[in-house]
């Protein structure tokens, strides 16, 4: 497996993030098909309040250092990954409304 701290660009972070998380954990491939828009925001929530308090945690606790940074990239992808789902999400809901209006 890829060690996610030498993953230079998001969508590769990204994208390996997402495949740990499905082979892995056992995570859906595609959250928006499974999950509702509520979760799909909320997922957004929780991995925001996550970045906060990892970006905090490298302000405040003291010393930087390499992990620290490591950890607010992995964030990052986090948050990134959730509002692609969450997008998706509205999207796909986007469509069906139009579909249903059309009739």
């Amino acid at each position: 497996m890829t060690d996610v701290k030498d993953i230079l660009s998001l969508a590769m972070l990204k994208m390996e993030k997402n495949f740990i998380a499905h082979n892995e954990k056992g995570y859906p491939k595609q959250p928006y098909k499974d999950f509702s828009l509520y979760d799909c925001f909320g997922f957004v929530e929780r991995e925001m309040k996550e970045l906060d308090a990892s970006v905090k945690h490298h302000m405040f606790g003291g010393r930087t250092n390499t992990d620290r940074l490591v950890a607010i990239r992995n964030e990052i992808a986090d948050v990134s990954n959730c509002l692609d789902y969450l997008y998706e999400k509205v999207l796909r809901a986007e469509q069906i409304l139009v579909v249903d209006e059309q009739r």
